[in-house]
């Protein structure tokens, strides 16, 4: 049976990384409260001054009362979009400076907050190779490389779609197709020869800083930019070998027998997924099984309207065992 695995930021939390929600209030614990960070200052600036309290933030439970991850960078990009300012503090200039904050942030608190061993994944990712079906194809809407270690530690290579089609990834014995859709954290671009370079190791977080730099792997010049497509309805993927990613993973799902959704919300900001998904599986008229994972009742009722209610919906958390 041809499995395709669709993992969004729930399986990551199961392992240790911040869901959206609460992703500002980890971040100003570990960067303002622990280990002081001047260059997200103005992250947390915008948030004071987005409050009008004139109230300097001073820990994070304070949070709580703010506009999550999301929001904020929907905010930042509808005035970039169309050219306004914020405010006075918050010219078009100051709110580029803070989109790349916002991106640095991410890039930051998931190399803090995940842990080096990532267990549920790795017995997970596993037990579907032993399981004896097809090669299974994986979908990550993550950023970070929790999937990418567990493939690694099964004796495969993740095979990440830049170039080629799906059909041509899985006739490679020892890797395993794993399509991005937002980027990764292991991965650097080149805005000069518009490659991207994978490595083995995370280096986003490593890009925002100063003079700090990763040769390109494919002209060596030394300018390259993380590749994180910021969580905000206005998402941008003008990256050719991005596009060749989606590509790969709209073939896998059309092909697909099974279609599982591991801890991914299907939330209606979710448009470009959503939309990318019903077609895909609208490209080859067939019977598919469709598996939901996720404990969030409400995101559970969204999949019988998405998917229709023959959808099979299993209410719990991730825990790394195969379905």
């Amino acid at each position: 049976m041809n499995t395709v695995y669709v993992f969004g930021a729930g399986a990551s939390a199961a392992e240790g990384a911040p869901v959206l929600h609460d992703f500002l209030k980890i971040a100003f614990k570990f960067f303002k409260e622990e280990h002081y960070s001047t260059e997200l200052d103005v992250v947390w600036e915008f948030l004071e001054h987005f409050n009008g309290s004139g109230e300097v933030l001073s820990h994070s439970g304070e949070l709580e009362d703010f506009p999550g991850l999301e929001e904020i960078f929907n905010i930042v990009d509808w005035s970039l979009l169309q050219n306004q300012a914020f405010s006075i503090r918050f010219p078009r200039a100051r709110l580029h400076e803070l989109k790349t904050a916002l991106v640095k942030l991410i890039s930051m608190t998931l190399d803090k907050s995940l842990p080096s061993y990532n267990g549920m994944h790795q017995s997970f990712v596993a037990e579907v190779i032993r399981g004896g079906e097809e090669i299974p194809t994986f979908i990550s809407l993550n950023y970070d490389i929790v999937l990418d270690n567990a493939i690694r530690a099964t004796g495969y290579e993740p095979e990440y779609g830049f170039y080629g089609n799906h059909l041509n990834h899985m006739d490679h014995c020892r890797k395993i197709p794993l399509y991005k859709l937002h980027g990764s954290l292991n991965w650097s671009f080149c805005p000069l020869c518009g490659e991207i370079s994978e490595h083995n190791e995370k280096v986003a977080h490593l890009l925002f800083k100063d003079k700090y730099s990763i040769a390109c792997l494919n002209c060596g010049s030394d300018s390259s930019q993380a590749i994180i497509i910021a969580p905000t309805l206005y998402k941008s993927y003008n990256i050719s070998r991005l596009q060749n990613v989606w590509d790969c993973a709209v073939k896998s799902i059309s092909l697909s027998d099974r279609l599982v959704f591991v801890g991914y919300s299907l939330a209606p900001a979710d448009t470009s997924i959503i939309t990318t998904i019903k077609r895909a599986l609208n490209i080859i008229n067939k019977e598919r099984e469709i598996v939901v994972i996720n404990p969030n009742e409400q995101a559970c009722r969204r999949y019988k309207q998405i998917f229709g209610k023959n959808c099979r919906v299993l209410c719990h958390k991730f825990t790394g065992e195969h379905i």
